[in-house]
């Protein structure tokens, strides 16, 4: 198309902390290669950089327009039809577009350039590439005659190899070596002789070790299923972009009708992204739609290697996928027929990523949808706030699924007020279990089921005190208290990483005999193991899952009944399906209760509500034991009723006398410093600079509201004092033109001054 061209232009975005976009020409053999999704290497400020293609534009009567040095790819890495979704991300979250699209592509796909004015040598373009591997096939025109397989000298097991490569035509030679302890003797020895030949081959790396379980047959659909169903595949063939919230109780079989939707998607010639809020969860997920759709699923997430991600990536941008599940990234899936974005659990904390580029995945989902044309299916237990209002303003399609598959009863939810225990006897091991909920442990164990015991702190203690001043150990860093882990006997402050040996006195009265208060998930197992000295019992969270696979092998051995007692966090709230879990414990629901975040209560709603739902799946009612101090809270209360209405109608009316969101947008202006006086002064700087900006204003001021500057609920972390603004709007045009404006005056004001500005829009972490 551009080969008799002498040159063209192209517009293209830098991976580097810049804002805007750059125009630079090609010229010569280059041009033939020319896409949108390749990236090029450009000299940029004196270096060479990494570029992205966004847009091949007409000629521009500019001087000093530089040429490209190289283009790096040989196919696009995304389609032409994202780089509008890119645009709009950077514009809404006020990051630069080149990072944007360097966080959305794999790791190893972000060139280094080495030091020096050369050219590097070749090889330097990626860190990570398609694995090759070596095969071997039968040679074009050699014949394998039957007395090969029979003469008295040859090795027993010769006749065995050959057969093997004449029925599979094809193998690789890991595959024979490890069939045969003399295959490559015997490659060797027919490569030779004329008969075999031996080649590279590149191939996708196996991550065949995610699957937990094979489910090829899909069971028939009940009748709710099937009706929303119907209308999940009117709106499929609009080919139109629309927005429904599925509201369907834990167990009703919101993933069935899941598979369905993707399937009537395929059939149109369309492809599907499927989002979970955790990796774990993709592990299930995955399991099922790769045992039904084959290799034609696709998985992206971060657990998975630099290789395999690389493999993923490749493979849906060459179009060998029609299906994308993972976590948030699977949100910038290059596919270029986009039908249908699933994003199950849409009232998941997880899904807003909440360092560097700070988004929301389930809200840039549903823009990614509405650019191509494509259908949104908010699914979940326990609906988000905003998600909801959303559904009952009109503005998203509604679709319930109020009772859980083949008539199986919701749990019987039981509150325990722990008042009743704090002072007596009946207790000990600071009421970690209170009489009822271990006499229903030991009545599940007895009956051989499964137990899930959810507790949202990790580590053995929660506080390490002085008994005669009352002092917490703190960290030197951030302005919270060590967390004790009993396993290597290690102080743990869980948002820096700083860890110290128990002291033994106290910094500040400088008196002995410190002691552990207060209890996490390690403590919660010690406890269990002692009670129940012949359960098996085994923990899931972050402490125990850092390895990887360790998920996987958890859950398969809870999944195969091998463990009695499963003790987490949140990571076994979500998803899960294990049909022998007949009883789940709360111990302590006031943790996210008492949390200082307007969403405190929808949080605890929505967590105490979706670890109910992981029991009685199977044939067994399900229990639910929910010990609080709080027993009469409505986040509480609608939890034991399995009464989301009640629980939404209370909630919105608080959201909407103090003005948050879904009644306003939000943005959350930090400022981070070494020296807590400074960072002070910057921010009352740079809030003064935003009402007077504002009084400037035509339009839009009355719309927004400035808080602060305060100091922030943690005052101090990773060794930065921080300060916040936080700035509210009825509408998303004049937040954005405040904020953009805010982004230029700041910089003056920042300059020089060691001091960190962070614009955070919509943010769900407040503290």
């Amino acid at each position: 198309m551009f080969e008799s061209l002498p040159k063209i232009y192209i517009r293209v975005a830098v991976a580097l902390p810049i804002s805007g976009t750059f125009t630079y020409t090609v010229k010569g053999d280059l041009i033939k290669k020319v896409a949108v999704g390749k990236r090029v290497l450009v000299s940029f400020s004196g270096r060479k950089v990494t570029a992205y293609i966004l847009r091949i534009i007409p000629p521009e009567k500019r001087k000093g327009l530089m040429d490209i040095n190289a283009i790096i790819d040989s196919y696009p890495l995304f389609p032409p039809n994202m780089v509008e979704f890119f645009e709009w991300l950077s514009s809404y979250y006020l990051y630069p577009i080149g990072l944007v699209i360097k966080t959305a592509l794999p790791t190893g796909l972000n060139v280094r350039i080495p030091d020096g004015t050369e050219m590097p040598a070749k090889g330097w373009l990626d860190r990570v590439g398609l694995l090759k591997m070596v095969f071997i096939s039968i040679k074009k025109g050699a014949y394998i005659d039957r007395s090969l397989f029979e003469h008295k000298r040859a090795p027993k097991n010769e006749g065995e190899f050959l057969e093997m490569i004449i029925i599979k035509k094809e193998i690789s030679l890991h595959e024979l070596k490890a069939t045969f302890n003399n295959g490559a003797y015997l490659v060797d020895k027919w490569v030779k002789r004329g008969l075999l030949k031996k080649y590279l081959k590149a191939v996708v790396r196996d991550i065949a070790s995610e699957t937990l379980f094979i489910s090829p047959n899909p069971p028939p659909l009940n009748s709710k299923q099937k009706e929303v169903l119907e209308n999940i595949s009117e709106k499929l063939k609009d080919n139109a972009f629309f927005t429904c919230l599925l509201h369907g109780v834990t167990g009703s079989g919101k993933t069935e009708v899941y598979y369905h939707a993707i399937k009537v998607t395929k059939e149109l010639g369309k492809q599907s992204i499927i989002m979970v809020p955790e990796i774990a969860l993709t592990v299930s997920m995955a399991s099922l739609f790769k045992s039904r759709f084959k290799d034609r699923v696709a998985i992206l997430h971060s657990a998975l290697s630099t290789g395999e991600r690389y493999d993923q990536w490749i493979r849906i941008a060459k179009g060998d996928a029609d299906v994308v599940i993972g976590a948030r990234s699977a949100l910038y899936a290059p596919l270029s027929k986009l039908g249908l974005i699933i994003i199950d659990e849409e009232h998941d904390l997880s899904y807003k990523q909440e360092e560097k580029f700070r988004y929301q995945a389930r809200d840039a989902a549903i823009v990614r949808a509405k650019l191509s044309g494509a259908l949104v299916i908010l699914g979940s237990g326990t609906p988000s706030i905003q998600s909801y209002q959303n559904a009952a303003k009109g503005k998203y399609g509604f679709l319930t699924m109020p009772k859980r598959i083949l008539k199986r009863e919701l749990p019987d939810v039981t509150v325990i007020d722990m008042t009743r225990f704090e002072r007596g006897p009946a207790v000990r091991d600071d009421n970690i279990m209170s009489p009822p909920l271990k006499k229903a442990i030991v009545e599940n164990l007895d009956q051989g089921k499964q137990t899930i015991l959810f507790l949202n702190r990790r580590g053995f203690s929660s506080l390490y005190l002085c008994r005669f001043c009352g002092e917490a150990i703190r960290c030197p860093n951030c302005e919270v208290s060590l967390t004790y882990h009993k396993y290597g006997n290690n102080l743990i402050c869980h948002y820096c990483g700083f860890r110290i040996k128990p002291p033994n006195s106290c910094p500040v009265c400088k008196k002995e005999n410190l002691k552990p208060y207060g209890f996490g998930t390690e403590r919660v197992v010690e406890v269990l193991k002692d009670v129940f000295p012949e359960a098996q019992v085994e923990r899931m969270d972050r402490d125990t899952m850092k390895h990887k696979g360790e998920v996987q092998q958890v859950l398969k051995r809870f999944m195969q009944r091998e463990t009695d007692i499963l003790v987490g966090t949140q990571m076994v709230t979500k998803g899960h399906d294990f049909p022998n879990v007949t009883l789940v414990g709360v111990i302590s629901a006031d943790l996210s209760l008492n949390y200082p975040d307007f969403r405190a209560g929808e949080v605890t709603f929505q967590l105490l509500s979706q670890v109910a739902g992981r029991t009685g799946r199977g044939n067994v009612p399900g229990k639910v034991i929910i010990q609080t101090f709080n027993p009469s809270h409505y986040a509480i209360s609608a939890t034991k009723d399995h009464d989301y209405e009640k629980f939404f109608s209370h909630e919105i009316g608080l959201r909407q006398q103090v003005n948050y969101p879904p009644f306003s947008l939000i943005a959350n202006v930090r400022f981070l410093g070494n020296s807590k006086t400074k960072t002070e002064e910057i921010a009352r700087s740079i809030g003064i600079k935003i009402r007077n900006t504002l009084k400037k204003q035509s339009k839009g001021k009355n719309s927004i509201e400035v808080l602060g500057p305060v100091e922030a609920p943690i005052a101090k972390l990773k060794g930065k004092y921080r300060q916040q603004i936080l700035i509210k709007s009825s509408t998303s045009k004049y937040l954005n033109q405040l904020l953009k404006e805010v982004e230029k005056f700041s910089a003056q004001i920042l300059s020089s001054s060691g001091i960190r500005m962070i614009i955070d829009v919509d943010p769900y972490q407040m503290m």
